[in-house]
């Protein structure tokens, strides 16, 4: 693992290290609800700022929201674009889509490059700040990966790692 490079994942690797020393699983606060005035770029924005707990940092943390042009928003998804979120910093951006889940429930997945192809693709889900500290200390056999990566439409034409 290399050595964390900004506030989130210092922030990500203690809340991992705590979550590993306790056994007990991080405690999130149910999401924000989404408003009749809220558009709904600003509601998963705050979703994710709420899971990963950015507001207890100290300091502001900026993240970009779009809608992503390659995966569908609901697996099988024809017309809902997900959403794409960036956290930018000075050596770096970390990159997530949001999606809902076979639960419908919204949905967090760190895009990486694939290992077979390179593409941007979803590599691991992403539910709390402790997750985010497992995938960076390399402790994927605790989340399993994202049940995302084998579907996504991003993987390069006859990638091996896309698979049904």
């Amino acid at each position: 693992m290399r050595t964390p490079s900004n506030p989130i994942e210092a922030a990500a690797v203690r809340a991992a290290v705590k979550r590993a020393q306790s056994g007990q699983a991080s405690r999130i606060d149910p999401d924000p609800v989404l408003h009749s005035h809220d558009a709904e770029l600003q509601w998963v924005e705050a979703v994710l700022r709420h899971r990963l707990s950015l507001d207890s940092l100290g300091r502001p943390v900026s993240i970009r929201a779009k809608d992503d042009d390659t995966h569908p928003l609901v697996a099988d998804g024809q017309h809902f674009p997900a959403v794409a979120l960036s956290i930018p910093f000075a050596d770096g951006t970390l990159n997530f889509l949001a999606t809902y889940d076979d639960d419908r429930r919204l949905t967090f997945d760190l895009i990486g490059p694939c290992d077979r192809c390179g593409k941007p693709v979803p590599l691991e889900e992403i539910n709390c700040l402790a997750d985010l500290g497992d995938h960076l200390l390399q402790t994927r056999d605790g989340l399993g990966g994202s049940p995302r990566l084998r579907t996504s439409a991003a993987h390069a034409d006859g990638c091996p790692a896309r698979g049904n």
